[in-house]
């Protein structure tokens, strides 16, 4: 009896230790995107800025179909609405009030006349937001993706099932009607069919080829493709309902993923630590970083700005984690997490 407990507790820990080796490179993965996103906010023209482009977002859409559970939107509606709705709405209320100060102060017209104003472009017209605001289509965008995908997928059916497959097929025609229409987007609806896709393709990673096996011969054709992705393929714009050349755009995003996850995730651990320590900062590092860059462009060169917006949005996040209330309005969370 206590041989077959001491096996039990010893795969329990195996199993806790391989959760933990997993959460530490999507971590750091989210960690790498967010230094991507900042880069790409800073240095908004040239080949580097296209490349970061190519592939910044999806690879947040791709983590987030990787690692999603199927369960019922029942379940998931209520955690989403924490985790998600709460930091935009909190964040928003935030910045808002930010810029009609720091604006005021500087004798600058604010980005929005009103309050209102402002609220109803948040919610309602995501692809014309700009300035400290830029960002914010892509969390009621990702709170509708998963919520549809949960739809999709609770019921536990299979990934490449009819149903499944001409879902995907209608995405596409959506994505192209949404490419093409350029217009209003509340609550970020034109990168939803975009995303839908991107959560299709990073669960069929996990299935298919997940990051802790061997790839073998599978790994040098991911490679290419990731390499011709960030070369040749044009930048996606996924706030505008862009996605390059839709399908294999988003497949060359999906290889880049791929190709930095493998890599990463064979990284010692402490060699992962400071992208570890931005990944689990990106949400707030998302709303804010963009302010840092806005408010200081006109004092300060590229080379300060992304520093400076980097640490100054990750110390923010450092600050809010220390009270509960900060955490739960900021961060969505009901606890510490370290």
């Amino acid at each position: 009896m206590s041989g077959g407990s001491d096996i039990g507790r010893l795969g329990g820990a195996a199993a806790a230790t391989r959760n933990r080796e997993r959460l530490l490179w999507v971590d750091a993965l989210k960690g790498l995107g967010m230094i991507a996103v900042i880069a790409g906010h800073v240095w908004t023209r040239g080949p580097v800025r296209d490349a970061i482009y190519a592939v910044h977002m999806p690879l947040f859409f791709l983590l987030s179909g990787y690692t999603a559970s199927a369960v019922s939107w029942r379940i998931c509606l209520p955690r989403l609405a924490r985790t998600l709705l709460l930091p935009f709405a909190s964040f928003s209320i935030l910045l808002l009030g930010a810029d009609f100060l720091i604006e005021g102060l500087r004798g600058m017209r604010p980005i929005f006349p009103s309050w209102s104003a402002g609220a109803e472009a948040l919610l309602f017209a995501t692809a014309t937001l700009r300035g400290p605001f830029t960002i914010f289509w892509f969390i009621p965008c990702l709170f509708i993706a998963r919520l549809a995908w949960s739809t999709a997928t609770g019921s536990g059916r299979r990934l490449d099932s009819p149903a499944i497959l001409i879902g995907m097929a209608l995405l596409v025609v959506l994505a192209l009607v949404a490419q093409s229409h350029g217009g209003g987007s509340p609550f970020g609806l034109l990168a939803v069919p975009g995303a839908l896709l991107l959560l299709w393709l990073g669960a069929l990673w996990r299935q298919r080829l997940p990051v802790g096996a061997s790839w073998g011969g599978g790994g040098l054709i991911v490679a290419a493709c990731a390499l011709a992705a960030l070369m040749w393929l044009p930048p996606l714009n996924m706030k505008q309902g862009d996605l390059g050349w839709p399908l294999v755009s988003l497949a060359g995003a999906t290889a880049v993923t791929m190709a930095l996850a493998f890599v990463v995730a064979r990284l010692p651990s402490w060699a992962l630590q400071p992208l570890v320590a931005v990944g689990r900062a990106s949400l707030v590092i998302m709303y804010v970083h963009v302010a840092f860059i806005h408010y200081l462009a006109p004092y300060a060169p590229k080379a300060v700005l992304f520093p400076v917006a980097l640490a100054g949005a990750w110390l923010l996040d450092w600050l809010i984690r220390r009270t509960g209330p900060s955490r739960l309005l900021l961060r969505g969370e009901t606890r510490s997490v370290h």
